[in-house]
């Protein structure tokens, strides 16, 4: 279901720029207030129960007045992967339980930045200092990267930006099934088109608002049929009775769709949060089952399982991928030690440089 705000909110600022006028003119019938300051927005939301979840139905349109990109800022004593982040949406109308995004962000609506044109300026300065060195970027940190889309449109830019930029591998990561617009133009081997994956019973219970898992994985099959590389994430996998049978299925399915050849990267990680995220957690999902197992404060603060746990769902969900042919797929761990990286895939990346060199695509002929 494409997102269609009740609210719309606008920067007096970023009345000028082409994406207001646009977005403004396929939202004709919403409620709109352009306002000087953004402190109107605060007292908007103020007299809801749940703040977060009503600013999931607001939207903002302003300026970036900072920078776009940036790196990813992974979590200290875990090992990185060296990934710059686009951040031109901050928030998503997708409404996860475990998602950080609740704790992480000061403000809860949905804010889109209009001024692409600095946007592009901006990566030119990124990508040139680079000196032509092969880069990770991708957009979907503070925000899933096609949620929006059609309603913003500009998935397809961001394409024919690195297209022509072929040393540069960028990743647009969602949880949703928006590939109409993306379909209707031309492929590039550099675009990565990556979906975040669960079994179906979390999908079902703790990601409202997103596609069923197979809704997803039908637009991945459409994607690879276009023409795109694609990529998953299997990140937040939660431990529960039945885990799993749920993660087989889901893999079973996802190899009986989508060619090895195509797959770009498989990332894993468990689930993991600050731990004033899980009084956020309790009072918007009474009903959430995934605040009933065994955290622990890691050593970057977050709660996550104990490591046992940890390896054990690892070296199963690897198991899974392999014995369902997926034997040459790039794997790779968000926010994991050097030791879990050595007992279940046996690597040991020195640092982020090296998972970057993993994740290459000039070394696949390794």
């Amino acid at each position: 279901m494409a997102f269609k705000p009740h609210r719309i909110f606008v920067d007096k600022s970023a009345l000028r720029f082409p994406l207001t006028k646009q977005i403004l003119g396929r939202l004709s019938d919403v409620p709109i207030e352009v306002m000087a300051q953004p402190k109107h927005l605060d007292e908007a939301i103020a007299i809801f129960r749940d703040p977060i979840g009503e600013g999931k139905r607001i939207l903002f349109l302003t300026r970036q007045k900072g920078a776009f990109v940036k790196p990813c800022p992974c979590t200290p004593h875990y090992i990185g992967c060296n990934y710059f982040v686009i951040n031109a949406v901050l928030n998503c109308p997708l409404d996860c339980s475990y998602c950080i995004l609740q704790l992480y962000l000061t403000s809860p609506w949905i804010t889109v930045y209009v001024n692409l044109e600095d946007l592009w300026k901006e990566l030119d300065r990124v990508i040139g200092r680079g000196g032509g060195r092969f880069r990770r970027v991708g957009t979907g940190e503070l925000g899933d990267s096609l949620a929006l889309d059609p309603l913003l449109r500009s998935a397809r830019d961001f394409i024919a930006y690195f297209r022509r930029r072929p040393h540069i591998l960028f990743e647009l990561k969602t949880k949703t099934a928006h590939v109409e617009a993306i379909l209707r133009g031309e492929p590039a081997e550099n675009v990565v088109l990556s979906w975040s994956l669960n079994s179906a019973e979390v999908a079902r219970e703790e990601e409202a608002d997103a596609p069923p898992v197979e809704e997803r994985l039908e637009a991945a099959q459409e994607a690879v049929a276009r023409g795109f590389p694609v990529g998953f994430h299997f990140d937040p996998l939660i431990n529960y009775p039945g885990w799993e049978e749920g993660y087989l299925g889901v893999i079973d399915r996802l190899l009986h769709r989508i060619p090895v050849s195509r797959i770009r990267w498989v990332s894993l990680g468990c689930l993991r949060f600050p731990p004033a995220l899980a009084s956020v957690i309790a009072n918007r999902f009474p009903r959430t089952k995934i605040l009933t197992g065994e955290l622990v404060p890691g050593r970057d603060g977050k709660l996550r399982y104990f490591k046992p746990i940890r390896l054990e769902m690892y070296r199963k969900i690897v198991c899974f991928l392999r014995r369902a042919g997926g034997k040459k797929i790039p794997l790779y761990f968000c926010m994991e030690d050097e030791e879990i990286w050595r007992e279940v895939l046996g690597l040991s990346p020195g640092g982020k440089e090296d998972v970057e060199r993993l994740l290459s695509p000039r070394l696949e002929a390794r």
